[in-house]
């Protein structure tokens, strides 16, 4: 790898924390061995003054990486403005008595040594998201493909466009608030707690809307090859005209990687929701259900910008009503690549439910089985990517913004599940770093 100067190192780091999308711990897990990606994390973190994650990040990098000298120097700089003794004096030992070292690369420790260093930095960190999405949908009432409903074995049409209770074109707006808490327990592992509320209204039609609160812990931490973390999460959604329930679920995922290149990630979960019967929904605990979630993915990276994802889905749902009770297979293949303006992302998933019984108000004979094809492609990044020249303004900074398109085609046996729907998404996100309240 050709050698750069630390001042040209430290100016690409810059840049790339300004040019960057906002990269989540999740894409660090399953891409443990992109060098870009994960020092524009490294970055992202030191902005946000988690300068434990960056430096865990770093010392991963740092082993398979060994002869860059610009991962050891920018490994070192934030050593230093922590004040770890003990990992600083090994690591100018190390560098300043190795023959390799350049007697550019001592001059510039020797600097680092000397310059000055910052206020140590607290273990707390903390940041709030605030999140603005609206989908267009061509048929948010999910009207079937033959435009009829199957009941009691026989066919009759759907209902007829109102633009109130049955619609085709509509809007969804979410207005989302999410404060996370976290606290770094070693250079290794961290934990996080978030809450959040999510207001959802639609345009046109009168049912749907909500506001939803939830809330999730989870727990990080680097073994050897392994990156795993265990979480929790609960929900409350609160809709209008609609039954009321309450979710909760647990679950684990661990990345292991092999190489640079090779990388699996994989989970197992369990969720379960309750409904809430009330006078208005006499009914409704009879749609209570479980979860029970699993899969498998191997990530395969091209180059440093661009990364195949093929997952295996295994899931079974049990319902307190039989004929809701089905199990789920299917494969995901996802292309991601950097581009100067954000990541790209195509996706493409197959998802196969297999029902249990048959739900005799449709079909005294007829099981249900379910084909299902989504595909997406979506594109990410920070706003000032796509508009450079408000680069230099404050209000700028931590803006993330997303589009994606995506396409829903559902292929049942049962008319009333023979859909197929298409969406629009466009979103913005102002991330506040609120590191200043621990210090």
């Amino acid at each position: 790898m050709k050698k750069i100067s630390f001042i040209l190192t430290l100016i690409l780091f810059f840049q790339t924390g300004l040019k960057a999308k906002e990269i989540t711990y999740q894409e660090i897990l399953e891409n443990p061995t992109d060098l870009e990606l994960n020092l524009n994390y490294a970055k992202q973190q030191e902005n946000t003054g988690n300068l434990k994650l960056t430096i865990s990040t770093l010392e991963r990098l740092n082993m398979l990486y060994p002869e860059n000298l610009d991962i050891k120097l920018y490994l070192l700089s934030i050593l230093i403005e922590m004040d770890s003794k003990v990992k600083v004096d090994l690591m100018v030992r190390t560098m300043m008595n190795d023959p390799n070292t350049p007697a550019e690369t001592k001059k510039t420790i020797a600097k680092l040594l000397t310059s000055p260093s910052k206020e140590k930095e607290s273990n707390w960190f903390a940041y709030l998201d605030l999140k603005y999405l609206q989908t267009e949908e061509n048929n948010v009432s999910g009207i079937t493909k033959s435009k009829k409903l199957l009941q009691e074995d026989n066919l009759i049409p759907y209902p007829a466009v109102d633009g109130r209770l049955v619609v085709e074109d509509d809007k969804t707006f979410n207005r989302t608030g999410a404060l996370t808490i976290g606290r770094n327990l070693n250079n290794s592992s961290s934990v996080f707690f978030n809450i959040s509320l999510d207001v959802k209204t639609i345009e046109k039609k009168v049912t749907g809307d909500s506001d939803i609160i939830s809330s999730s812990l989870s727990y990080f931490k680097i073994f050897g090859n392994n990156y795993i973390s265990p979480y929790a999460y609960w929900s409350k959604p609160n809709y209008r005209r609609q039954e009321d329930y309450e979710s909760k679920g647990y679950g684990i995922n661990n990345t292991y990687f092999f190489n640079e290149k090779n990388n699996i990630n994989y989970g197992l979960a369990y969720s379960e929701t309750s409904y809430d019967r009330s006078s208005a929904f006499t009914a409704a605990d009879d749609n209570d259900s479980d979860v029970y979630s699993s899969f498998i993915k191997h990530n395969f990276n091209f180059t440093k910008k661009s990364q195949l994802g093929t997952k295996i889905i295994l899931n079974r749902t049990e319902a307190k009503k039989e004929f809701d009770s089905y199990d789920s297979t299917g494969i995901n293949l996802t292309y991601s690549h950097f581009l100067p303006i954000g990541t790209l992302k195509l996706s493409s998933t197959y998802l196969k439910n297999a029902y249990d019984e048959p739900e005799t108000f449709l079909s005294v004979s007829k099981i249900r089985d379910d084909e299902s094809f989504v595909n997406s492609i979506s594109l990410e990044g920070q706003i000032i990517q796509l508009l450079p020249f408000i680069k230099k303004s404050k209000i700028s900074e931590g803006v993330f913004y997303t589009l994606k398109l995506r396409q829903s085609d559902v292929s049942s046996n049962i008319q009333n599940h023979d859909v197929e729907r298409k969406f629009f998404t466009m979103g913005l996100t102002k991330r506040f770093n609120l590191n200043e309240l621990f210090k």
